[in-house]
């Protein structure tokens, strides 16, 4: 990440590759960059949980996933926690590829991404992360 990049002198972009819009750092692109706003309100709207999508008071992705857990019902916690995990990967994958292979920041294919892993945790026995309506990311990009 550029943060760790600068601190050892070694060439880093100025800013976000996602937004470029700020200085690059984990807690920026997992949940303070618009990039990353925007995956999570429309994954999580999508699930009828858009009002657990950070927040612009939101500074640590710790800090968000646990009040998240705290305010998912019980009976959804653990589909919600394997979407968080999957949904930070998967942005934190993005990142990389814009980097790494010269891509386009995408969110509706990283929707289409998430949608694709959850049929395969699904499969593999994800079964509370089934239980999610989570096909329905793929069907368009919402604005917060």
């Amino acid at each position: 990440m550029a943060d760790r990049l600068a601190r050892r002198g070694m060439p880093h972009p100025e800013s976000c590759v996602l937004c470029d819009q700020q200085d690059e750092s984990i807690q920026h692109i997992l949940i303070g960059c618009v990039f990353a706003k925007q995956v999570w309100f429309n994954l999580l709207h999508k699930v009828g949980l858009s009002s657990l999508a950070p927040q612009a008071d939101d500074n640590s992705f710790e800090d968000w996933w646990v009040k998240t857990d705290r305010l998912a019902l019980s009976i959804f916690k653990k589909g919600v926690n394997s979407l968080i995990i999957l949904g930070a990967w998967m942005i934190w994958k993005q990142r990389n590829d814009v980097v790494f292979n010269g891509a386009s920041p995408n969110v509706q294919r990283t929707l289409s991404l998430i949608v694709d892993e959850v049929h395969l945790w699904s499969l593999a026995g994800a079964q509370e992360l089934a239980r999610l309506p989570v096909a329905e990311v793929a069907g368009g990009v919402a604005e917060p």
